[in-house]
């Protein structure tokens, strides 16, 4: 129970007891008004009573010496001094025992002395005394009555300042905690909606809206998360694409240049420039068996000598910076199921390796890759089953490309 009364009210339960506070002013202020015009009201007929008493007076005065006929006038007379208006407003106002008075003076001295008088010389100066004890009473329920109306016009005006002093509380309170929070989340789902997650919702307290800030936060928090992933995905699959078309034009290019009539060197050496442009490759170099031997065969390398320079031929590359710490000696057998047709070496810097589609990509002279640190191709029998075995394993690769192969051979010899 203590634990509830002290958990701050949510904005539902706030704005209930700001309208219940409104209500309970009004409320109040009507009851306190109608309980004040209700006696202004009872003291405005105490005053007219008394002003009939006055008129009373007068006219039983006018009557003497009394006969029959005006023992109405006496009885009327002594019904409005004990009326119970007069009695209520001397009780509320506090003028019991004014009225008392006045009914004793009535009763016991004035009534029996017109009664017995023969003239009105007689009774003159009662009568003159009664009217004035009938005006310090209408004095009294006048007072009254103003301080009454006073009193209506004080609480009516403390009424109003308390109805505008909640009124701007609450105009204060409907900005700090609607329609501020509220602006900030609209601008923040403004912009989620427009792929912007960099804007966070501050809202402080414990209410709803900033359980909705919260959530508004975190939710843009996971999706800033997800499109990053997604955005990472998106570029790796982009970049993976354009290798790939890049893969397939260096293809189609090496293949058109490898069945053109150029002279064979300049066919293989743009082939050697692209593998190595598009790979980690560097100091590609294919050796073109003659007649299956691989004691008599032709070497091309991506890279120019004394003897392109006479010739002219700039096709390679030149002042490569060389390889630090050496690298890791790769070799592809050019073969199908019939024949071997030359060797494909290459090394691969330290630390790096060949994505799945350059491997592919540098098995396009040949079939199988061999690998071998240090700076030269394996020799020895274990070198000669790695690569039967390694050979065998990529064989349909090497039969996909016999026909660009077969005519670097068919050139070759």
């Amino acid at each position: 129970m203590l634990k509830r009364l002290f958990t701050p009210l949510t904005l539902v339960n706030q704005l209930a007891l700001i309208v219940l506070l409104a209500t309970i002013i009004g409320v109040a202020g009507m009851a306190i008004s109608a309980r004040l015009v209700n006696g202004v009201q009872g003291s405005a007929h105490a005053i007219n009573k008394a002003g009939s008493l006055r008129m009373q007076s007068y006219r039983l005065l006018a009557a003497i010496p009394l006969n029959e006929n005006d023992q109405k006038l006496v009885a009327d007379m002594t019904a409005t001094v004990f009326s119970p208006e007069l009695q209520n407003s001397a009780r509320r106002d506090g003028q019991e025992i004014q009225l008392k008075a006045l009914q004793q003076y009535w009763q016991l001295a004035l009534a029996p002395g017109m009664q017995r008088a023969v003239n009105q010389a007689e009774v003159a100066q009662d009568v003159a005394d009664f009217v004035d004890r009938i005006d310090q009473l209408v004095t009294a329920f006048d007072h009254t009555t103003e301080q009454r109306i006073e009193r209506v016009v004080w609480i009516h005006r403390i009424l109003a300042i308390g109805m505008a002093l909640l009124l701007i509380f609450t105009i204060i309170w409907l900005r700090a905690r609607l329609l501020r929070p509220w602006k900030q989340l609209l601008s923040m789902a403004r912009a989620v909606s427009q792929r912007d997650f960099t804007q966070r919702a501050h809202i402080s307290g414990r209410n709803e809206m900033a359980t909705l800030g919260m959530a508004l936060n975190n939710m843009s928090e996971e999706l800033a998360e997800s499109y990053a992933v997604l955005e990472r995905r998106v570029q790796e699959k982009t970049a993976g694409l354009e290798q790939k078309n890049e893969i397939l034009a260096f293809l189609w290019q090496a293949n058109r240049r490898l069945h053109s009539s150029a002279p064979l060197c300049e066919r293989i050496s743009p082939v050697l420039n692209g593998l190595q442009g598009l790979t980690l490759l560097r100091d590609i170099e294919v050796r073109v068996y003659d007649l299956e031997d691989e004691d008599n065969h032709q070497e091309f390398t991506c890279h120019s000598d004394d003897d392109c320079d006479d010739k002219g031929c700039y096709l390679c590359p030149r002042n490569l910076p060389p390889l630090p710490d050496g690298g890791t000696t790769l070799k592809w057998r050019l073969s199908d199921a019939h024949s071997q047709y030359g060797i494909l070496l290459a090394t691969l810097p330290v630390g790096r390796h060949l994505s799945h589609d350059q491997q592919q990509l540098g098995g396009y002279p040949g079939g199988t890759a061999d690998q071998h640190p240090g700076a030269g191709p394996p020799s020895g029998e274990a070198a000669a089953a790695d690569r039967h075995g390694r050979t065998g394993h990529y064989r349909p690769r090497a039969a996909r490309l016999h026909r660009p192969v077969a005519i670097l051979y068919e050139d070759a010899g």
